[in-house]
């Protein structure tokens, strides 16, 4: 009757003990980071964006002092700080899609060209596929998107 209880026993406890080692070997067998996901995570489709323009005040004058940027839900937020002239090029990586959102925000808070008086502008650009991947090493990168025609942003006086 013991024999019969401790071999029962025996095969319950070799019983989990081999699941656990089987449930171990399959997560150890995955790649969990060190892929070119957000933050190392693997398997995950992205591209690289880009887009020109300039940002203009109310007067449709060039205004500097402003930062442009773009938020991916996975990549985080890439920006760029306009040129003197109001000029920008943004560029990053992004998941794919049709368009991205940009939002221009007055930066210039001290050097006296802005004093921070112009409320934040948001604009829809639409992206155009242009460049596929050759590279057969990394099957997750869909290419190069970009907008075709210079991006105006308007941004207003907060009077």
């Amino acid at each position: 009757m013991f024999a019969e209880m401790l071999t029962a026993k025996i095969k319950s406890v070799s019983g989990s003990a081999v699941a656990g080692f089987i449930v171990l070997l399959a997560v150890s067998s995955c790649e969990i980071s060190g892929g070119n996901g957000p933050n190392g995570t693997f398997g995950f489709p992205y591209a690289d964006f880009e887009v020109d323009g300039i940002v203009v005040d109310d007067l449709g004058q060039p205004l500097a002092g402003v930062r442009v940027y773009y938020t991916d839900q996975n990549w985080g937020v890439t920006y760029t700080d306009v040129q003197p002239d109001g000029r920008f090029s943004l560029y990053g990586t992004f998941t794919p899609a049709g368009s991205i959102g940009l939002t221009a925000v007055d930066t210039d808070m001290d050097d006296g060209l802005n004093w921070g008086s112009y409320y934040d502008a948001y604009i829809t650009v639409p992206l155009d596929f242009v460049e596929g991947s050759d590279n057969m090493a990394d099957e997750w990168f869909s290419g190069l998107y970009v907008c075709e025609e210079p991006v105006v942003i308007q941004m207003f006086r907060q009077w």
